[in-house]
């Protein structure tokens, strides 16, 4: 054997060369980091089938990345110099294989170790099943004879992925004290699971024809019924209810094609080179775990530019996990994007689903048919684009159809995957000011917006892209946890209408997506700046001030994180924070003897809140801690905590953040901690906390710190004082009325105030304080009404000490100004909800 291996080797140089002259190989973690090969142990790359063109691929990958480049087993074992690879036994006749020999040695010699690494070869991506001969020929396949092997080679050779398994445990396989048969049969087995599992996270789920599925919907019961009652309720025939029902499908169903996969590969590819000056991807290690764990995953990302649909998916791609099916507004279909997008997976529905049952009926069945199969989805929760860079409020219809179907069917457990995705430059931010400042109506897109859109997007830079994946939430494991016998409540329920504690659960778990999305934010650089620069109230700072305020806050993001699965900085240097930041920001230096002065134009500075907006929320505790400093030199530390509780749920409420109300108390000590550590806060005698002295670069610091939640405690110090107000006059207010009082008082603060800021009177941030209040018991709603609690008193009154007197005057007039109760909000107030 030995002697024919060497003789087939002289002859390798004749294959080797065009093979690697033909194919493309792509290597699968792209950071082969996360495999975790030690170096002082030998390498056994294992794969699942004998294939002399697999392990040429491995060899090609092996090559380019550093890896110790595998030779063919034979009777070798391998050494820590030279690595050898084998393939799983076939059959009976291959008892006495090279894994034999490989497990003989490890019982034989105690201190015998290797790495033995799974290696999955893709020859092209495909998961579509198809029944045509010339789709059978150049299909990749598990097992296949030599001339289909050419075949396939010479058809996906330029699209070819090497997955690369982590390593087994060798010597903890052994210690099972059983015979080298036993264990060889474990150990066959436990690949084998592996390379399934692998192929399944790769490829994902065989897919039928796009007509076959379509037919498939039509024959669901739920849709049967519905063009059942259709016909009968329209007074029309069945057969126009059905074809009316196969219309709506067409529209819906996406159509996998691999050939547009890969045009769309290429032109991403080069698009993200243009625009981006690279894409930062964290915790995929995660995902990859999840998506092996033979788990239907579905993707929940935030929504802040059009960009979202490509990125995710094209990131997905090139780490080797299946495309997701991606849920698209239906104002996306235009010709030429919306037959490409369908084509890379897209399926579409629209913007309201109400009145129209069989558009229901069918959508529905269609996301039953992705979860049963384990097709990978992907949605945003939020409904459409955020105006704002703030997540918006969830909308929990899709989500509800998910789980009701993922809780209801027999399909694969389900992992729910939230996503940050961030920039350092969103290129439809100029589209959203306009649109807040109603200077720009929302309409829909069309292939002129398309090509306008493209020449100038193509012009500029953005900066970074940045996208996280969060704590996968198993839904399974949830619903234990929050809905309690949801296995006979899922058995009987009516789908048309949905009971209210499955309303309440769909809601709960909306609000703990949104909580995992910013838990996983990136804090970058162009955001950290613009956090500092929006703080100072004419928007400019000194250049000395700006670079210590950067390094300190970089030092507080990672001495007491937001979360574990938050990122920060890598550097701290505060010069090199700005020297990123700077040339995305636009920001302008005005030369002064005593040292630049950095600003912005005013149109920038409304700009750049989008970007502020997306990480503020990772300083939200430090900051409420540093608004008790503003106006009081000292404080109790025990105080302070109570007081800063008190306030807590309205923050929790307006951005999402993780702690329930129970552990607010610890995670504001553990804020304090992080500041002391920066020397942001400074610890005295008895129990008290006092800021830095003034005019330190730490002062500096802790002001600029205090003012990211100075807007937002300013909204609550008018909601409170305009409900304590009402309690002198009558604790019962109609609440749609109360609504637009804040409102009105927020946009005449915005405009003594100078603010151009849009989103301060936005009113749905007043709404969601309102139902936080009567969450907490401080308000109780019956009806369209709420009744005010006595307590409120004692809550306007500690917000309003975090105000100066200027501002505490200014609420206080505006609250004794009855003849604005009644005005209408102006025409230009924010509309962060709408859907693409």
């Amino acid at each position: 054997m030995q002697l024919l291996i060497r003789f087939l080797m002289l002859f390798m140089p004749l294959l080797r060369w065009p093979l690697r002259a033909w194919t493309n190989t792509h290597a699968s973690p792209s950071d082969l980091g996360e495999i975790a090969l030690a170096a002082d142990k030998p390498v056994c790359y294992v794969l699942p089938v004998a294939s002399v063109m697999d392990w040429l691929a491995l060899e090609a990958v092996c090559a380019e990345q550093g890896l110790p480049r595998p030779y063919l087993a034979g009777n070798a074992m391998p050494r820590i110099n030279r690595a050898v690879v084998l393939a799983l036994p076939v059959g009976r006749a291959r008892a006495r294989s090279e894994l034999h020999r490989i497990v003989s040695r490890g019982l034989h010699d105690k201190h015998f170790d290797v790495q033995l690494v799974p290696v999955s070869v893709f020859w092209g991506r495909n998961p579509v099943k198809e029944t045509s001969l010339l789709r059978i020929l150049f299909a990749d396949s598990e097992r296949t004879g030599r001339l289909r092997k050419f075949l396939i080679v010479l058809a996906n050779g330029r699209n070819t992925l090497v997955h690369f398994g982590q390593p087994l445990d060798y010597r903890a396989f052994l210690d099972q004290n059983e015979s080298p048969a036993t264990l060889v049969r474990k150990l066959v087995r436990v690949l084998r699971v592996h390379f399934r599992r692998q192929r399944a996270a790769t490829l994902g789920p065989p897919l039928s024809r796009r007509s076959q599925l379509i037919n498939s919907l039509l024959a669901d019961p739920d849709v049967q019924h519905s063009l059942e009652e259709t016909a009968r309720r329209e007074q029309t025939s069945l057969a126009a209810a059905r074809a009316r029902a196969r219309d709506y499908a067409n529209e819906i169903a996406a159509d996998y094609s691999n050939i547009a996969i890969g045009f769309m590969l290429r032109v991403l590819t080069w698009l993200w080179n243009r625009i981006y000056d690279g894409v930062d991807v964290r915790h995929l290690p995660r995902l990859r775990a999840t998506t092996h764990d033979r788990r239907e995953v579905i993707y929940l990302p935030s929504h802040r530019s059009h960009m979202d649909y490509l990125l995710v998916s094209y990131i997905l791609y090139q780490e080797g996990l299946a495309l997701p099916q991606i849920a698209a507004g239906v104002n996306l279909n235009f010709w030429p994007i919306g037959a490409l997008l369908r084509r890379c997976g897209a399926f579409y529905l629209r913007r309201s689903f109400k009145g129209d049952r069989l558009y229901t009926a069918v959508f529905r069945a269609y996301v039953d048919v992705l979860i049963q199969r384990g097709q990978p989805m992907k949605f945003y929760p939020e409904g459409g684009r955020s105006r704002t860079g703030r997540l918006l409020s969830p909308k929990t219809g899709m989500l509800s159809m998910a789980v009701t179907s993922a809780l209801g069917g027999n399909g694969a457990p389900v992992a729910i995957v939230p996503v940050y995705i961030g920039y350092d430059r969103v290129m439809e931010v100029n589209k959203y000011f306009d649109e807040l400042r109603g200077t720009r109506p929302k309409k829909g897109e069309s292939v002129g917006d398309l090509v306008r859109g493209s020449t100038k997007v193509l012009k500029r830079k953005y900066g970074r892209a940045f996208v996280s994946f969060g704590e996968p939430i198993d839904l399974q494991a949830y619903a234990d946890a929050h809905l309690p016998n949801w296995r006979e409540r899922m058995a009987g329920l009516d789908v048309d209408n949905r009971p209210k504690w499955l309303q309440t659960f769909v809601a709960d778990l909306s609000d703990r997506v949104m909580e995992g999305i910013n838990a996983t934010a990136t804090l970058n650089a162009t955001g950290l700046a613009s956090l500092v620069l929006l703080g100072s109230p004419q928007k400019a700072v000194a250049e000395d001030e700006m670079i210590h305020t950067l390094e300190l806050l970089a030092r507080l993001a990672r001495i007491s994180p937001y979360s574990p699965d938050a990122s920060a900085p890598a550097d701290t240097d505060g010069a090199a924070l700005l020297a990123e930041a700077e040339p995305t920001m636009r920001l302008l230096r005005v030369p002064h003897a005593w040292g630049d002065v950095l600003t912005v134009e005013s149109r920038q500075a409304v700009l750049l809140t989008y970007t502020r907006n997306n990480v503020m929320h990772l300083f939200a505790l430090p900051s409420l801690i540093a608004n008790f400093f503003a106006h009081f030199e000292q404080r109790n530390r025990r105080a302070l905590l109570a007081d800063a509780c008190e306030l807590y749920p309205l923050l929790a409420s307006e951005l999402f953040l993780r702690w329930p109300v129970d552990q607010a108390e610890a995670a504001l000590d553990e804020a304090i901690d992080g500041m002391l550590a920066c020397g942001l806060l400074i610890a005295t005698d008895k129990g008290r906390l006092r800021r830095p002295e003034a005019g330190t670069h730490a002062f500096a610091a802790l002001v600029s710190l205090s003012r990211i939640m100075r807007e937002a405690l300013e909204r609550y110090a008018m909601t409170v004082m305009l409900l304590s107000h009402h309690l002198d006059t009558g604790r019962i207010i109609e609440r749609g009325r109360f609504e637009r009082q804040c409102q009105l008082m927020a946009e005449r603060m915005a405009i003594v105030s100078g603010r151009n800021s849009p989103e301060f009177f936005d009113v749905r941030l007043f709404r969601n304080y309102l139902q936080t209040l009567v969450r907490i018991g401080l308000l109780t709603q019956q009806g369209n009404r709420l009744h005010i609690d006595e307590r409120l008193r004692n809550v306007a009154e500690h917000a309003l000490r975090l105000l100066g007197s200027d501002l505490r005057q200014s609420i206080a007039h505006l609250t004794s100004l009855p003849h604005l109760e009644d005005a209408q909000p102006a025409t230009n107030t924010a509309t962060t909800g709408d859907r693409d």
